[in-house]
């Protein structure tokens, strides 16, 4: 997800389990929360899109293995806002005007709203341990703010403009938001805030003409992507799964990860033994690619009971 703010340095960040929360109408959910990890910020444009280019590195195993560019899946106008005792990200999507498959796939919708919180780097929560070694390099005045207190609200926009910033984004429903943040939320009174927010986006959508933060076009049916004319060559400490400022983002984007065995284990009823996440997985190869890679991360995992998914990507967390 990249962010171009009218004033400020251009931000890009890797989402956790390669999607925007969940919103599911009528009841909560575990998926209605995530995380976001700052891995660049910038004054320059460009330096987003090269980020964005095709990679090529060298393996000790398997030779030279390349990573495809990215594409674009959506493009809007965005504002973080004050509501009473918090603060929430919204958009509005301009492009495409109306969400299709690819949209769906990464939950970008048409609009939508979440309380954004960013968490304090000296202070141990779970499911964040695997960021807890790279720490933002907040000066003073902004590590004050934190305190003592796990998150604090995005009140100055400057505390997402550190590489390695974590960000918590969550659905406006009261359990979730009493759980995580110790917010009590009027589930009545954040829908008409969100609605008159959504209103205001709209707004500016037809008073001020989307400026694209890069060049190109979303593929129709049937397309392919074009091979790009520029590749990055990575080195072999930048490389997926070496831990170098490239390869800790590589590798939570691009290798066997929670959110691939998400994928691989969706529908899955629980609780579940270990035997059985493998069993289940087997039966759902087609789902993913490299599914043998999957599988053997889930064989590696705690030979446990699992009561949900967060049990299981917690575990991930202790074997990767």
């Amino acid at each position: 997800m990249a962010t171009a703010p009218e004033d400020g340095k251009y931000r890009l960040f890797v989402i956790g389990q390669k999607q925007l929360p969940e919103i599911v109408e009528g009841r909560s959910t575990s998926e209605e929360r995530n995380w976001a990890l700052n891995v660049l910020a910038t004054d320059k444009p460009e330096d987003i899109r090269k980020e964005l280019l095709p990679t090529e590195y060298e393996t000790e195993t398997r030779g030279k293995r390349s990573v495809g560019p990215a594409t674009p899946a959506g493009e809007g106008k965005y504002a973080i806002v004050k509501h009473d005792s918090h603060t929430e990200l919204a958009y509005t999507l301009e492009l495409p005007e109306v969400p299709g498959p690819t949209q769906k796939e990464f939950e970008i919708r048409k609009e939508v709203s979440y309380i954004v919180s960013v968490k304090n780097p000296d202070i141990s929560i779970k499911g964040f341990a695997a960021f807890e070694k790279r720490k933002p390099k907040y000066p003073s005045s902004i590590k004050q703010k934190f305190g003592d207190k796990r998150w604090i609200n995005v009140e100055d926009p400057d505390l997402l403009n550190y590489e390695n910033a974590q960000v918590l984004l969550i659905g406006a429903r009261q359990k979730d938001v009493q759980e995580e943040l110790g917010i009590d939320l009027d589930e009545e009174k954040e829908t008409a805030n969100t609605t008159e927010l959504f209103k205001e986006l709209r707004i500016k959508r037809e008073q001020v003409p989307l400026k694209p933060l890069l060049e190109g076009k979303f593929l129709g049916k049937g397309e392919q992507q074009p091979m790009a004319a520029e590749t990055r060559q990575l080195s072999r400490e930048e490389a997926p799964g070496r831990g170098g400022k490239i390869g800790g983002e590589a590798a939570a984007s691009r290798a066997p990860s929670a959110a691939a065995i998400a994928k691989i284990l969706s529908g899955i009823g629980f609780p579940k033994g270990k035997s059985d996440l493998v069993e289940y997985a087997e039966t759902s190869k087609a789902r993913v690619e490299v599914a043998e890679e999957i599988i053997q991360v889930i064989r590696e995992l705690p030979d446990r009971t699992y009561n949900n998914m967060a049990d299981v990507e917690k575990a991930v967390g202790e074997v990767r």
